[in-house]
């Protein structure tokens, strides 16, 4: 990328099914200065969410067993039980149909993003959104 670790101290749960596009997104947000904790499918990340209380998570949509929306309605239940700013969160997915942004959006998710996700995108997109989220 720049140089810049733009995503210096941030902790964020990576949820991805499929091995390779899990770990090239981990290495990229690590490569940015992120904390990242890799899930495979959505209850390992729901444990990943609970445990970390991350500032984002970048999540599929179509995961093995229970969804990504599963993921996200847990995790936003858990910070109004706990009363915690909620976790910059962006749902990933190879679907082009606009109802599953739609929908994303709907269940909690702030951002919506198509496979593959574009590495500087994703990264600006984080450090902007969480950067936001710290100042308000």
């Amino acid at each position: 990328m720049n140089g810049l670790m733009r995503l210096d101290q941030m902790t964020v749960v990576v949820v991805e099914d499929d091995r390779s596009s899990r770990e090239s997104l981990s290495m990229l947000l690590e490569s940015e200065g992120a904390r990242v904790v890799a899930a495979a499918d959505a209850e390992e990340g729901v444990d990943a969410v609970l445990r970390t209380a991350p500032d984002a998570v970048v999540c599929d949509i179509d995961l093995p067993a229970m969804d990504g929306f599963y993921l996200i309605q847990r995790l936003r239940d858990d910070e109004i039980r706990n009363d915690r700013l909620p976790a910059v969160a962006v749902a990933i997915t190879g679907h082009a149909d606009e109802t599953y942004r739609l929908r994303s959006i709907g269940e909690g998710f702030q951002h919506f993003m198509r496979k593959p996700a574009e590495p500087e995108r994703l990264v600006t997109l984080l450090a902007d959104a969480v950067g936001a989220r710290a100042v308000g």
